[in-house]
C-alpha cells in the first residue's frame, strides 16, 4: 500500500469531522474544475439571474451543479476502476464518432472562451485598476504568457501539480471572499431579503417562462405596451437561463477530471474521496459564490434604476446597453430612429419614463456597477481595487485550466496523451486566441465566435452526459467493476434525471434560437445521441455473444 493509499484508509476509518479534514488536505482535481466553472460565464450569468429575476432563480445554477456534480462523479468512479482512460473506452466501447465529438468540442470552447477571459480581465484592468486607454495587446499578451508559464509548471511533475492546486486554491477564495464582502454589505444595509432568498432555493419552474413577480408592476406602468416587455423579458431571461446552466459544466470539463486524476496518482483506492473532493472542492464553492452573486444582484439591482438613470433621466453609467434596451422597445411602435448616435439617442430619450425606467432596471450591470457594494465602507477607488482583483484572479484561473483542457485534449488527438511537447503545443493554442482577444472578441468577431461555440456547448453537454450513462451501464468497459443491484439503479436514476435536465435546456436553447443555426444544432444532438445508443447496443451485444 502507498503512503497516499494509507492516508485514505485511515481517512476513512477516522469517519466524522476528521475524515473530511483529511480528505480536504488530500482534495485537487475538483478545484481545478471549480476554477474553470468560476469564469466570467457565471459571473455575468448569476450576476444578471438576479438583476432579472429577483431571488426567483436562485435554484437554477444549484440544480445545474448538482446534475453536473452526478456526473462527473460517475466519470471520476469509472476513470478509477479502469485501465484505459475514458476517452479511449468511448472510442472501443461507445463509438469513435461520439469521442471525437467530445474531443473536438472541448477544443473549439477552449479556444473560444479562453479569450472571452482574456477580454474580461482586459476590461478590469482599464476599468477597476483604472489603465484606460493602454494598448490592450500589453494587458492581454501578458496575461497569457503568465497563465501558459502556470500550465508548463503544472506539466513537469507532482511538486508542480500541489502548488498549481494551492494556486487555485487561492483564487477561488479571493473571488468567493469578494462575493461575500458584496453580499454582506447588502444584509447590513438590509437591502437583502432573507425570507425571498431562502424561498428562492426551493425550485420553482414557473419562474423559467414568466418575468418575476416583483417585476409585474413596472411592466404593467408601460401601459400599451406591457405586453411586449413581457414576453422581451421572458426572452432574455431564458437566454441567460441557458447561458448559466451551461456555463456550470461543460463537456470540456469532463475531458479534463479524468486526466488530473490520474495526474495525482489515484486510483481505486481514492474513488470515494474524488466524489468528496467533488463535492468540497467544486460543488460548494460555485454553488456559495454563484449564490452571492445572484443574492448580491437581486439586491442592488433588481427592479432599481438609480445607478443607471440620472436625475434628468438620461444614462449616467452602461449608456451601451441601457440604449439597445430601449431601442427595442422603439420596435415595439415600429418608431424610425436616426443612424446618427446623438441624434437616436435623443429620440430614445424622449420615449415615456416607465419605459425608460424598466430599461434601466434590465440593463445588464458589470463588475464595476458590483462593485459599488463596497463603496461606503472602503470608499469608491479601494472598492473598485478589491473586486478587480478578484475577478482579475477568475479571469486567470479559468484562462489557465481552459489550457490544460486543451493541452491534454490535443496529446489526446495525437495518440501522445499528457506527454510535454503536444501538451504544450495544445494548451498554446487558446493561449494565442486570449492574446489576441482584443481582436477576436469584441464587435462583430465577438458574434460571430458566440454562435459555433454557443452551438457545440448546448449540443455536446447532453450527448456527454449521455456518453457518461452508456459507459457506466458497459459491462465491456467496466466488466466487474460495473455497479450492480440498488446501487446501480440508484447511479442510473440520478444520471437520467440529470440527463433530461441538460437534454431539456439544450432542446429549450436550439428551438428558442428560430434560426438555421438552432436547427443544426437539434439535428446534431439527435444524430449523435443515435449514433452513440446503436453502437453501443451492437457493441454489448457482441460481447455477451
Amino acid at each position: 500500500m502507498s503512503i497516499d493509499e494509507d492516508r485514505v484508509e485511515r481517512a476513512r476509518s477516522a469517519g466524522g469531522i476528521k475524515k473530511l479534514g483529511l480528505y480536504a488536505a488530500m482534495s485537487g482535481p475538483g478545484w481545478l474544475q471549480a476554477a474553470v466553472t468560476l469564469g466570467g460565464g457565471s459571473l455575468a450569468g448569476a450576476l444578471y439571474l438576479g438583476v432579472i429575476g429577483g431571488y426567483s432563480l436562485l435554484w437554477l445554477q444549484p440544480l445545474a451543479m448538482i446534475c453536473g456534480v452526478i456526473m462527473l462523479a460517475a466519470l471520476a468512479y469509472m476513470t478509477l476502476s479502469m485501465d484505459k482512460n475514458p476517452y479511449d473506452a468511448v472510442r472501443e466501447h461507445i463509438s469513435p464518432v461520439l469521442a471525437w465529438a467530445w474531443l473536438i468540442s472541448a477544443v473549439v470552447i477552449d479556444c473560444i472562451f479562453c479569450p472571452a477571459q482574456s477580454a474580461l480581465g482586459q476590461g478590469i484592468v482599464e476599468q477597476n485598476f483604472g489603465l484606460k486607454g493602454i494598448n490592450p495587446f500589453l494587458i492581454t499578451i501578458p496575461m497569457a504568457a503568465c497563465c501558459l508559464g502556470v500550465v508548463y509548471f503544472y506539466s513537469k511533475g507532482t511538486r508542480g501539480v500541489a502548488t498549481f492546486e494551492t494556486i487555485l486554491k487561492i483564487m477561488v477564495a479571493i473571488v468567493i471572499l469578494c462575493f461575500f464582502g458584496a453580499a454582506a454589505v447588502n444584509f447590513t444595509n438590509g437591502n437583502a431579503d432573507i425570507g425571498a432568498i431562502l424561498k428562492g432555493f426551493i425550485p420553482n419552474f414557473t419562474a423559467l417562462f414568466n418575468p418575476a413577480n416583483s417585476l409585474k408592476e413596472s411592466i404593467q406602468a408601460t401601459g400599451p405596451y406591457a405586453e411586449q416587455w413581457a414576453q422581451l423579458i421572458s426572452t432574455n431571461q431564458r437566454n441567460i437561463i441557458i447561458g448559466s446552466f451551461g456555463a456550470v459544466v461543460g463537456v470540456n470539463m469532463a475531458l479534463l477530471l479524468p486526466y488530473t486524476l490520474k495526474k495525482k496518482g489515484w486510483s481505486k483506492a481514492h474513488r470515494e474521496l474524488s466524489c468528496y473532493d467533488l463535492v468540497f472542492g467544486l460543488a460548494l464553492p460555485f454553488i456559495l459564490a454563484a449564490s452571492l452573486l445572484v443574492i448580491v444582484g437581486a439586491a442592488q439591482f433588481h427592479d432599481k434604476t438609480g445607478d443607471i438613470l440620472g436625475d434628468d433621466g438620461r444614462p449616467k453609467a452602461l449608456a451601451g446597453a441601457y440604449y439597445n434596451l430601449l431601442a427595442q422597445r422603439a420596435a415595439f411602435e415600429n418608431l424610425e430612429l436616426p443612424d446618427e448616435m446623438t441624434a437616436r439617442h435623443t429620440r430614445l430619450d424622449q420615449l415615456p419614463l416607465a419605459d425608460r425606467k424598466l430599461a434601466a432596471a434590465l440593463t445588464k450591470r458589470d463588475a464595476g456597477q458590483l462593485a459599488t457594494a463596497l463603496t461606503p465602507f472602503v470608499g469608491a477607488k479601494p472598492a473598485q481595487l478589491i473586486f478587480g482583483f478578484g475577478i482579475f484572479a477568475m479571469a486567470l484561473s479559468t484562462m489557465i485550466v481552459h489550457m490544460l483542457i486543451n493541452g491534454f485534449a490535443i496529446s489526446q488527438a495525437v495518440g501522445k496523451p499528457g506527454q510535454t511537447l503536444p501538451f504544450m503545443l495544445g494548451a498554446a493554442t487558446p493561449a494565442i486566441t486570449a492574446a489576441l482577444s482584443p481582436i477576436l472578441w469584441s464587435g462583430a468577431s465577438k458574434a460571430a465566435m458566440q454562435i459555433p461555440a454557443g452551438i457545440t456547448a448546448t449540443v455536446l453537454l447532453p450527448v456527454g452526459y449521455l456518453i457518461f450513462f452508456l459507459l457506466m451501464n458497459s459491462k465491456n468497459a467496466l466488466g466487474k467493476e460495473r455497479p450492480e443491484g440498488n446501487t446501480r439503479i440508484i447511479l442510473n436514476v440520478l444520471m437520467l434525471i440529470s440527463l433530461f435536465v441538460a437534454g431539456f435546456a439544450a432542446f429549450w436553447a436550439l428551438f428558442g434560437r428560430g434560426d438555421n443555426y438552432g436547427l443544426i444544432g437539434v439535428v446534431a444532438l439527435v444524430s449523435l445521441a443515435l449514433i452513440g445508443i446503436i453502437s453501443f447496443i451492437r457493441k454489448e451485444k457482441h460481447t455477451q455473444t
